[in-house]
């Protein structure tokens, strides 16, 4: 059961504001497709011809959710130094931005065309110029394609944020402590990243 707020937004942004941490929440938990408008509306503290009003559709409120996540996801990452590293950076940023990664996870499970949901891919872009630039100093294969790359860094990383507890208990990585299960992920990592380097002759 879906509980309301205990105060009323009022102005136009503050309502458009409230409809969007209120969808935030609730797709996250339990994803778009179960979640109602009167719900988020009653999340929301507004009444649920106001969704109608500010988004046009639970689609346009839902894109509007994603937008506002993948932007504080891409803040998390803008202040990477040119050398540092962006892949590790995204990898936590991502961890602390929970919401996007089950919003995402709950929208491509239920079929749901991503188009529709998701225009910019600012940290993806981020990820695929900082491959771009580790090719032009040699510490990757410039005969592979850099959006390969970034396509499977994300790939790993997000199979751990959706899969980490399943993946601890198939492989016993659970029964160590996390410090050590830290270094040694970190080490496997470290390995994977130099096998794309270039080959010597």
């Amino acid at each position: 059961m879906t509980t309301a707020v205990a105060f009323k937004p009022h102005g136009s942004k503050a309502v458009a504001e409230a409809l969007v941490d209120a969808a935030t929440e609730l797709f996250a938990a339990r994803g778009p497709a179960a979640v109602s408008i009167r719900e988020v509306a009653a999340r929301a503290g507004v009444n649920h011809g106001l969704v109608h009003r500010h988004f046009g559709s639970k689609q346009a409120l839902l894109a509007a959710v994603v937008e506002k996540l993948t932007w504080e996801l891409a803040a998390e990452t803008i202040n990477v130094p040119r050398r540092g590293r962006i892949g590790a950076r995204a990898f936590r940023a991502t961890q602390r931005q929970g919401a996007y990664w089950r919003i995402l996870a709950h929208t491509l499970l239920e079929g749901q065309n991503l188009a529709e949901v998701q225009r910019n891919f600012p940290v993806m872009a981020r990820l695929i110029a900082a491959v771009e630039r580790g090719q032009m100093a040699g510490r990757f294969d410039a005969l592979l394609d850099p959006r390969a790359i970034a396509a499977v860094g994300v790939s790993l990383s997000l199979g751990w944020l959706l899969f980490e507890p399943f993946l601890l208990a198939a492989t016993g990585l659970e029964q160590e402590t996390p410090r050590r299960r830290h270094r040694q992920l970190a080490a496997v990592w470290r390995r994977l990243e130099r096998s794309l380097r270039p080959r010597a002759g």
